[in-house]
């Protein structure tokens, strides 16, 4: 009998063994024999109700199984009775309706035993024939309550209880959560609305079975759903003789589906499975011809019928094949739209004269939707209805594919005609984009060059009206500065280094060096002035506290104690403008950002409100007369445009010609290479005594624009020009017709003498001579002779043209070279070089050139002085002059407030007031030039330029603790001392230095010390920094050595002087 098999579905398999099982049975009664019990069997009646029996089982078993696999349940007969609705003579009907017996979805969690009937038939056949309509009318009704009994007494199944149905897998581990996906489910508007086209179903929810297709309502209730092959093919079963041998039968007697499809549109494809049994060896007392009953299946494959693919041959299809017409049958409720679409596909296999195409009918149905809306196929779109795209997209991209189709030579001569017009056309427009561009351009440079004019024009009457104010205001000043200058005024300093651009750009620093003067403040030591000072950086607290501090200071210079220190903080404001933070890296001059500074200017408007006032500035800007006009208040100083004139070199040489003062030997107003190779040569061979020849540019300041060169000592025919002077004579030397050798000769060296050995003084900007020559010429300069002599010293006087005419020199001082000969680092002052009225003489002389010139205000100027060794007297020469406010007259102004004393230019001397000291003094160091000096005269060295990379590294209150330690500081009873110029918080690494003491020796010698003293605290070995301290003090030290020479020298004229009075006397 039947035995427990492993399969995913007990029952299946249980039905299959009862059928096989019964199938066993006949073949056992068929071969048993009658001599045995002695009784009569009608084997014909017994055969046939095993016939019927088997028969029935059969279509029971594929019925469940189609339900189980989500089948239709299909009813395979004889062919005579296909559609026959009477029943057959053993009371079983023909066609077993769809409701004759509901099978479980699922099994029980066990298999189940098959139960074999062992017993005997009946004799009395009418019993049989009511028994069995009595089974098939309560099988027939499943809910009766024997249902389940009757189908296990007469087939020997056992229904499972539906309401206690069990997993039949175990479960390791409980997983909550849904395991069922969600369904589509159309809306309800498609179901009751007959006009909207059905919806595509996707294979995944083909797959749930027709009926669930029917309940979701994706298929309509009222759909007539036909087959257009059966599912099972019925055929008569083969029956074997029994004289035939016995044999194992080899066909299964039913089919199982292998792969269940649910469109019922084409037949479902079954695979055979075939069983074998074997018999025990008995055999029937009946007949011994066998009968074996074989179901044969059909072996066509069966098309899923979801797949509507068809195939279109040379662009035309063909309407009578077989997948076209399902496509159509099944789709034909959306004919109208799917027809337009095939046309356009027609159409396009054409004009692309492809030969065949498989449309996919989904994709087609799919893309509908999208071609409702934009009526038009793409290529994109015909590909997507494709099977196989890739193919046909090769074919589409072969160049000239489109021409082998329909009307292909009209659309070739079509692309032809259109491409020769593409090209005239864009011929045509590049060359109208050309000249539209062209006439952008020229209407932007138009609007632009109008904007231009018109601001120029703007910035020119504001200009013009600025100038025109400050020369209105500029003749009130003069007209009244003599009252002025004696009653109460505020006075607006403004450090403005007014230079052009190029020049500021190439300054570092250059808001540092544009606040080096802070010594303006001390004009508050006039009791009538106010000062306002515009600082180019912020100050802190620790800076301000620090210049309140000294500038409280004069009560107690003037008592000589300290306790009499007075608050003046109501008399001097320090403002910084608001745009420095704004532009900090645009190389502006102060005027320039105080004029764009509002917060800044309003402050001052109300500072100076109601009072007398007038602006104090550096080199004067244009921008300059802009904030005096917002301020309203005049300007002591020049123009800009006389101030810039006369302050480059070339202008200074014009006031010193006109003022008649000595000059060194040279030219000015060089602007081409060739008319500077011809000057030079001629200064040469003038003055062969010259040695070394200055470069110096109109518009640079410091040393920065100057470079040297030492012709004569690289010149090869410098002797013979010696020899030619020396034959000639001094006078006929200097006539054309002597010199003409020499310029031919000197010509042709000259230009490789200046490129191989002229040098830049700042070597950092102009690394070349040719760099330099280059801005040289753009800028113009000067060439002028330096002293023929090794000793030689500069000096600076600072001088006041007021508005009324008069003449003051303010300050004189000797220049410090810490850098080089050609970069003033420092002055002492006074100055002690030159015979003071030899020096005061010549600078009235240019101050009444300047003052010809409308120059008002403060200007410098540098002088050189040497003793010329052809003469052996001392020389003069002017050779520079700036028309602004200087850092040395700032520091003397810093010097009178904290010694209280007074400059007399005149006589070079600064006097002190005398008063008892304390205490008894030490000896003093000797005085300048060995002449004693009384008490009350005071010499001060001077600096604004001091560096040292290491002062960052110190706070300057660490700074001043340090000095005071080691003993630098200022001592107001001595009226005497050190103080220091601190300009900035955040870099710290330059400084201001003031030393004041009795003489000129002592001063130099406190002020080597202390530069020694802060370089050794600020400093370690492996650290030196960046700094000029070292040079500074060599300088020092040289003019000390100097000094100390010329002592020497003076002693031993003395002493000569009195030897020749000695020796004159016996005579008498």
């Amino acid at each position: 009998m039947a035995q427990d098999a492993d399969s995913c579905d007990p029952i299946g398999t249980i039905l299959i063994q009862v059928h096989e099982d019964l199938y066993q049975l006949k073949e056992k009664l068929t071969n048993f024999p009658l001599e045995e019990k002695g009784e009569a069997l009608n084997i014909q009646n017994l055969e046939t109700a095993i016939k019927r029996t088997e028969m029935g089982l059969r279509i029971h078993i594929e019925k469940y199984l189609n339900v189980v696999n989500h089948h239709v349940l299909t009813t395979p007969v004889n062919d005579d009775n296909l559609y026959s609705p009477h029943t057959s003579s053993w009371l079983l009907p023909a066609v077993i309706d769809q409701k004759s017996f509901v099978f479980p979805l699922e099994s029980e969690g066990k298999l189940w035993q098959t139960q074999r009937q062992h017993g005997t038939f009946p004799h009395a056949f009418p019993k049989i024939k009511r028994k069995i309509g009595l089974n098939v009318k309560i099988m027939q009704d499943p809910e009766n309550i024997h249902h389940r009994a009757a189908v296990n007494a007469n087939y020997g199944i056992s229904l499972p209880y539906i309401n206690q149905r069990k997993a039949c897998v175990k479960v390791q581990k409980l997983i909550k959560g849904s395991t069922i996906a969600n369904l589509t489910v159309p809306p309800t508007s498609h179901r009751t609305d007959p006009y909207f086209t059905p919806i595509p179903v996707p294979q995944a929810d083909a797959r749930k079975g027709i009926l669930s297709m029917i309940e979701r309502g994706l298929i309509p209730p009222t759909a007539r759903i036909t087959f257009q092959n059966p599912p099972i093919i019925p055929r008569a079963a083969p029956l074997h003789n029994l004289d035939e041998a016995h044999k194992i039968p080899t066909a299964a007697p039913f089919t199982i589906p292998q792969k269940p499809q649910l469109i019922p549109v084409e037949a479902t494809k079954f695979s055979p499975k075939k069983r074998r049994s074997q018999g025990k060896g008995k055999r029937s007392r009946g007949h011994h011809d066998r009968k074996i009953m074989k179901v044969t299946t059909p072996l066509t494959a069966v098309k899923s019928p979801w797949d509507y693919d068809f195939f279109i041959y040379n662009g035309v299809i063909d309407k009578t094949s077989t997948d076209f017409l399902a496509f159509k049958e099944h789709f034909h409720l959306s004919w109208g739209s799917i027809f337009s679409l095939l046309e356009h596909v027609e159409k396009f296999l054409r004009d692309y004269a492809i030969p065949e195409v498989k449309i996919k009918g989904n994709n087609l149905v799919a893309f509908l939707p999208e071609f409702e809306l934009k009526h038009r196929l793409t290529r994109y779109d015909f590909l997507s209805l494709l099977e196989n795209p890739i193919h046909i997209q090769m074919m589409l991209n072969i160049p000239g594919q489109r021409y082998k189709g329909q009307d292909g030579r009209s659309e070739a001569a079509n692309k032809i005609r259109a491409t020769w017009k593409c090209f005239k056309a864009r011929k045509l427009f590049l060359i109208y984009r050309q000249q539209k561009w062209a006439s952008g351009v020229i209407a932007i440079a138009w609007l632009l060059h109008c904007h231009k004019t018109r601001v120029k024009k703007i910035l020119k009457e504001s200009r013009e009206r600025h100038l025109e104010n400050f020369r209105i205001r500029a003749k009130h000043l003069a007209a009244n500065w003599n009252r002025i200058r004696t009653s109460r005024r505020t006075i607006i300093h403004i450090p403005s280094l007014g230079y052009s651009l190029p020049v500021r750009q190439n300054i570092d620093d250059f808001n540092i060096r544009q606040n080096m003067q802070l010594g303006r403040l001390c004009d508050i030591l006039d009791a009538n002035v106010s000062v306002i000072y515009i600082c180019s950086h912020q100050m802190n607290d620790e800076l301000l506290l620090y210049y309140n501090k000294i500038l409280s200071l004069q009560a107690a210079v003037k008592s000589g104690n300290l306790e009499d220190r007075s608050d003046l903080q109501d008399r001097f404001k320090i403002i910084t403008p608001e745009a420095i933070n704004i532009f900090p890296k645009h190389h502006m001059c102060l005027a320039t950002y105080l004029m764009y500074s509002p917060k800044a200017i309003k402050r001052i408007k109300n500072l100076i409100q109601g009072k007398q006032a007038y602006i104090v500035s550096g080199l004067l800007h244009r921008d300059d007369l802009a904030v005096a006009d917002m301020l309203n208040i005049p300007i002591l100083g020049p123009e800009p445009e006389i101030a810039h004139l006369y302050s480059s070199k070339s202008g200074s040489k014009r006031v010193f010609d006109s003022a008649d003062v000595p000059v060194p030997p040279g030219v000015y107003g060089i602007y081409r290479h060739q008319q500077m190779l011809e000057q030079l040569g001629q200064l040469v061979i003038d003055h062969l005594e010259i040695q070394r020849w200055l470069f110096k540019m109109d518009y640079e300041f410091g040393g920065n624009g100057t470079a040297f060169c030492d012709i004569p000592s690289h010149l090869e025919c410098y002797d013979w020009f010696l020899k030619e002077r020396s034959r000639y004579g001094y006078e006929d030397w200097r006539k054309k017709w002597a010199q003409e050798p020499a310029l031919v000769k000197i010509s042709e060296e000259l230009a490789g003498i200046l490129a191989q050995h002229a040098q830049p003084v700042n070597e950092k900007r102009f690394p070349t001579w040719r760099k330099f020559l280059q801005t040289f010429l753009s800028q113009g300069g000067t060439m002028e002779a330096y002293p023929p002599v090794e000793s030689v010293t500069n000096l600076t006087v600072d001088m006041l043209i007021e508005p009324n005419g008069e003449i003051r020199v303010l300050s004189t001082g000797d220049q410090l070279h810490a850098e080089g000969p050609f970069i003033s680092s420092g002055t002492t002052m006074p100055q002690t070089s030159v015979d003071p009225q030899v020096l005061t003489s010549l600078c009235l002389k240019i101050g009444n050139a300047c003052k010809m010139r409308n120059v008002v205000g403060y200007f410098s100027v540098d002088l050189v002085t040497f003793i010329d060794p052809s003469t052996m007297g001392q020389q003069v020469w002017a050779t520079g002059l700036s028309l602004s406010y200087s850092d040395q007259l700032a520091l003397t102004q810093l010097t009178l407030y904290l010694t209280d004393g007074h400059l007399d230019c005149s006589l070079s001397t600064l006097k002190v007031p005398c008063f008892v000291p304390k205490k008894e003094k030490k000896m003093s160091c000797l005085n300048a030039l060995s002449v004693p000096s009384p008490a009350t005269s005071r010499y001060a060295v001077m600096t604004t330029q001091l560096k040292h990379d290491n002062l960052s590294l110190v706070f300057h209150y660490v700074f001043l603790q340090m000095c005071k330690a080691h003993g630098i500081g200022y001592d107001i009873e001595e009226r005497q001392g050190t103080v220091f110029i601190l300009y900035e918080h955040l870099k710290r690494n330059k400084l201001g230095m003031l030393t004041i003491g009795e003489d000129l020796q002592g001063v130099l010698m406190t002020f080597a010390r202390n530069l020694f003293i802060i370089h050794q605290e600020i400093s370690a070995p492996n650290m030196q920094g960046e700094t000029n301290f070292k040079t500074a003090i060599d300088d020092i030290e040289t003019i000390l050595g100097v000094t100390e020479e010329n002592k020497i020298r003076f002693e031993e004229e003395l002493k000569q002087s009195k030897d020749d009075k000695n020796l004159s006397k016996p005579d008498k």
